[in-house]
């Protein structure tokens, strides 16, 4: 559960002309907003959930309505986010989703509208989605063996989603995959999700497994880092150093080796953190403003948008959320005993 903060009041002039750009105590400016449309999903990946799912969801008054949420990504806008990703849980699973999608494209001044999908539902929504305006997909894809897939995601069928990304293909979105490189259980595949990627057009990126939620228990062996990673694929791609942000996110990349200008990205989370450089904020599905992904304090936009806060009100709320941000996420401070608690898909990945 998020640990929520009660917001101090809104200084006097506080955007009385212009709302200031959004940057933190340490200086970073954001210009990425994550938000979560539901914190259901339709799989239970070993990483992420339980077994039986999350044990509580939130009912469906407790979401931000789609009016709400249009709002919220305008006041971030106007602070200065110009890249809107939506997140889950599943995002797909989430009722009239091509709808929202049209109303933040028709009504706010994002410039750049992306999701974090499964792609199980992607192969009938694919088109729909991209004529109402999103842009791209990240689709995650651990595994290219069937029985692997399913019994990682605790069900899933990789046909599927195998089916949604060639529909997202086709309708012209920009497509990336995210994997999660698991010890003894996915490393040995690591290369053929390259060539599989590759072949396609797609650039694959391996993310560490991050110690929050589900991923806490795991045995110490299912963590890989960026640099082993990198050492499976030495054959295939650079020693040079890769280049970072090419996608205004955290993925630093390395070239093919072949010259090709193919790439494979890596997202080092916890071996190599990129908190000083971070230009991104999470908003949940109960809209809960998260100034980082393993921190347990929240101030909630919901509660304030129903209790007749103005648009100066719920920017001054976010502003104030990012100042009392950390200087790093702890994953590897033995003190930070709390990430255990922290539920990937009850925040937004």
């Amino acid at each position: 559960m998020a640990s929520r903060l009660a917001v101090p009041p809104r200084p006097a002039g506080f955007a009385e002309r212009s709302v200031p750009q959004l940057t933190d105590r340490a200086g970073r400016i954001y210009t990425y907003l994550r938000l979560s449309l539901t914190d259901r999903c339709n799989y239970a990946c070993v990483y992420c959930m339980p077994p039986s799912g999350e044990p509580e969801h939130a009912l469906r008054p407790e979401l931000l309505t789609f009016e709400e949420v249009v709002r919220v990504v305008s006041v971030f806008a106007d602070a200065g986010i110009r890249r809107l990703r939506l997140t889950g849980g599943e995002p797909l699973v989430r009722k009239d989703v091509v709808r929202l999608v049209q109303m933040i494209r028709r009504t706010t001044p994002i410039e750049s509208l992306y999701m974090t999908t499964n792609a199980a539902r992607l192969s009938e929504l694919a088109r729909p989605l991209k004529d109402a305006g999103l842009d791209g997909v990240n689709v995650s894809v651990d595994s290219l063996d069937p029985a692997r897939f399913k019994e990682l995601t605790r069900g899933g069928e990789l046909s599927q989603v195998l089916a949604g990304i060639h529909a997202a293909l086709d309708a012209g979105m920009q497509v990336k995959i995210n994997a999660v490189a698991l010890g003894g259980v996915t490393d040995h595949e690591v290369g053929d999700l390259v060539d599989w990627a590759w072949g396609l057009g797609i650039t694959p990126r391996f993310i560490e497994l991050m110690p929050l939620g589900e991923a806490a228990n795991l045995p110490g062996e299912a963590f890989l880092s960026s640099a082993e990673t990198e050492h499976l694929l030495r054959d295939k791609i650079s020693q040079a150093p890769g280049s970072a942000n090419l996608d205004a996110g955290p993925a630093r990349y390395r070239m093919a080796a072949d010259g090709s200008g193919r790439k494979v990205g890596f997202i080092s989370a916890v071996s190599d953190d990129f908190c000083a450089s971070c230009n991104r904020v999470r908003v949940t599905a109960m809209g809960d403003v998260r100034a980082c992904l393993a921190d347990r304090r929240a101030i909630s936009l919901r509660d304030l948008l129903r209790d007749g806060a103005s648009d100066a009100d719920l920017s001054w709320a976010v502003h104030w959320s990012l100042d009392t941000k950390d200087a790093g996420h702890r994953f590897t401070d033995p003190e930070a005993s709390e990430h255990e608690n922290v539920g990937m898909s009850l925040i937004g990945g």
